[in-house]
């Protein structure tokens, strides 16, 4: 397990007590730890109270706490929950994914790689688990013509607003291009408004896509408005998500 031997606390706010407060060793010690995490825009930070820094500890902390949204004080008590998130083997890291493919998911590059080609870690295992177990459901259900789980827009390169959404912020959500039937299952294309109505979409691929999701991934949202699938428990209705998925996961343990 990763030891943070910090003196005292870090980030934004003051000194509590005796406790130091952004003790020059311990924003070192915190700066390095988000740098290891892949949070590599940290390394020119020198002082505990700088602006992106402290905006980096709250995007830290929205991960951990299953939040689509930036929240959190962006503030590190010795010892508390942001402490032991970040001495954590199972800490998220941030990665990308833009352009990114792996078994059964491939991520499409008609989008701005900084606006949604970057994730958390726990989202990128989980989405490698669903497509393996995506293309056995295929194999076995006889679904030859799956075409491959179409991920689209995470979140923007540092975290924090995505353009075009109300989430997306802390790498903990996803969005899904509908899978479409021969000749076309190498296309991701935007069906548009009732998108689960057209001709087509493949329904049985989709049945697939998101019963591994279910499987696999840990959900705490999955949007998607076609009726016969919210019946079946793999989704739920939620304005303007016709033509494609919406998937946030929990979190993950500490350990």
């Amino acid at each position: 397990m990763p030891i943070l031997a910090l003196t005292g606390s870090v980030g934004s706010g003051k000194a509590k007590g005796s406790t130091p407060h952004n003790a020059p060793a311990d924003v070192i010690l915190v700066r390095d730890r988000l740098i290891n995490l892949g949070f590599t825009w940290v390394s020119g930070a020198a002082k505990g109270d700088e602006k992106e820094f402290i905006r980096t500890i709250k995007l830290f902390q929205s991960i951990c706490a299953g939040s689509g949204k930036l929240i959190g004080d962006g503030r590190i008590d010795l010892k508390k929950n942001t402490h032991e998130w970040l001495e954590s083997e199972n800490a998220p890291r941030w990665v990308k994914i833009f352009n990114q493919d792996g078994p059964g998911w491939k991520c499409t590059s008609d989008f701005k790689e900084s606006n949604g080609g970057y994730c958390s870690s726990w989202l990128y295992y989980r989405l490698w688990c669903a497509g393996i177990i995506y293309r056995a459901l295929c194999f076995f259900n006889q679904i030859a013509d799956a075409p491959p789980m179409w991920v689209r827009e995470c979140s923007p390169t540092k975290g924090g607003n995505a353009i075009g959404h109300a989430s997306h912020e802390t790498g903990i959500d996803m969005d899904m291009r509908l899978p479409l039937l021969p000749p076309d299952t190498n296309k991701w294309d935007d069906l548009g408004s009732n998108g689960y109505k057209n001709k087509r979409f493949h329904k049985s691929a989709a049945i697939m896509q998101l019963t591994a999701i279910k499987l696999a991934m840990d959900t705490r949202l999955v949007l998607f408005n076609d009726p016969d699938l919210i019946k079946r428990g793999l989704c739920s209705k939620y304005k303007n998500h016709d033509q494609h998925y919406h998937i946030r996961i929990k979190p993950a343990s500490k350990t």
